[in-house]
């Protein structure tokens, strides 16, 4: 069979010399599941994000994307493997383009109109004074369109594995509302795992964490 998507196997994570925040953790995930991690806060949820993507290595065990060690990844591989949306957005200088592409010219318009539509934001943009090419503000997006904004970026590159971490923490319920509907769309034939307190947010198999 093939290797499974994500692989953590026996994975202790510690910072510096204190005491260890993941424990003997082990979790499979394979094409296409989604998940959702659950657990306290603190419990090491966001931690594993980090693992997963290659940041952190772990203290000890193995973590495997694909059969792969993450931190062995080249930027471009990463871009095409990872989508990852996080609760709070982060702007980058330029257009609003700009904050879809992360400057990359290998996407074309065809593709940023594309993710801004699964997104459910195109029509948002469109009404902008310039459209994609207005210049990106604080003031031009609500707090959702932001959030909208950050799932377009992460799904412009088409990733394999989308991680979503907390990303309807900040919101009302309409607004959450729209956020799952454009996650819904986004998760299709995808492998997602998901970090949420709140059960609605929920997808999927639950892993304690």
């Amino acid at each position: 069979p093939a290797a499974p998507m994500v692989e953590l196997r026996d994975v202790d994570f510690g910072y510096e010399a204190g005491q260890n925040v993941l424990h003997h953790l082990n979790m499979e995930i394979r094409e296409g599941e989604l998940a959702t991690l659950s657990g306290r806060t603190g419990a090491g949820k966001s931690t594993v994000f980090k693992l997963v993507l290659g940041l952190y290595a772990p203290r000890r065990g193995t973590v495997r994307i694909q059969g792969v060690d993450p931190r062995s990844l080249t930027g471009p591989q990463r871009r095409a493997l990872y989508g990852y949306v996080e609760q709070t957005f982060h702007r980058v200088p330029g257009t609003v383009k700009d904050q879809i592409t992360l400057y990359d010219d290998s996407f074309t318009m065809e593709e940023v109109r594309g993710a801004a539509r699964i997104a459910g934001l195109d029509a948002t943009i469109e009404q902008l004074e310039k459209g994609y090419d207005t210049p990106c503000t604080q003031e031009i997006f609500s707090q959702g369109q932001w959030q909208l904004l950050s799932i377009a970026r992460a799904a412009v590159a088409e990733p394999s594995i989308l991680l979503l971490d907390e990303i309807t923490a900040n919101l009302d319920v309409e607004t959450e509302k729209k956020v799952l509907q454009a996650l819904r769309r986004v998760s299709e034939n995808r492998t997602v795992i998901s970090i949420s307190h709140r059960t609605s947010a929920e997808m999927g198999r639950i892993i304690t964490v």
